[in-house]
């Protein structure tokens, strides 16, 4: 059980201080560093119970909007829809560890914690080595392909924003947004500019991220 932080509680010197963050937050949890900042929520960089994780602190904007659009708490449901696609074998080393929500009760801001992913975006290492390595796109194969068989809907946003992380010698997606409220329309397939006028007649490439992978290796390739 957490406890929340008291007055007479002090963070680390190099630490950020909650109430400054016009945060509350239980007691335990160390601010390191702001990671960013957008419409729904500010990411932390924080240290608890021996781990270095995520915690998205959400605005009362998005909370409200969330509540009146689908009448979820936004915390839950990212929550939620991350354990789904983690719960798949197949996704698991792709998808970012989801920790706890914290603030549901209202005795402290509304928060997710999750496992912190560091790493690169797709366009930044195309710009680094000037081509997308093959063995990456048959991982986004398996984790469209997987996604295609189960149902699991969304994921070529969960996708648009996954990080690049090193692992070894290789780089694996891992997908940590799960914020996207999952349309019900797959995504179009990828047409070239002579596709679309008509003077072309290869087959039409695959749409959503996979598309987008595709025709930035593509585009490498050719530059």
């Amino acid at each position: 059980m957490l406890s929340l932080m008291t007055d007479s509680a002090s963070p680390q010197p190099d630490a950020l201080n909650p109430e400054t963050e016009g945060l509350k937050l239980p007691a335990g949890i160390e601010l390191l560093e702001k990671v960013g900042t957008g419409r729904t929520c500010t990411v932390y960089k924080v240290h608890f119970q021996g781990e270095t994780l995520a915690l998205k602190a959400y605005k009362s904007a998005a909370v409200d909007w969330y509540r009146k659009k689908i009448d979820k708490n936004i915390a839950i449901f990212e929550m939620m829809q991350n354990r789904t696609l983690r719960a798949q074998p197949a996704l698991t080393a792709y998808t970012a560890k989801p920790i706890r929500v914290i603030g549901q009760d209202g005795k402290a801001s509304l928060c997710f914690l999750q496992e912190f992913v560091d790493g690169i975006s797709i366009k930044d290492l195309g710009r680094r080595y000037g081509s997308i390595p093959e063995y990456l796109m048959r991982t986004a194969e398996v984790i469209a392909r997987t996604s295609e068989e189960h149902s699991l809907k969304g994921i070529d946003d969960f996708m648009a924003s996954a990080k690049l992380r090193r692992s070894a010698s290789t780089w694996m997606p891992v997908m940590f947004d799960f914020k996207h409220i999952p349309g019900s329309s797959p995504a179009p397939p990828q047409r070239s500019f002579l596709q679309r006028i008509g003077l072309s007649k290869q087959p039409t490439g695959p749409g959503g991220f996979l598309g987008n992978w595709q025709a930035l290796a593509q585009k490498l390739e050719r530059d």
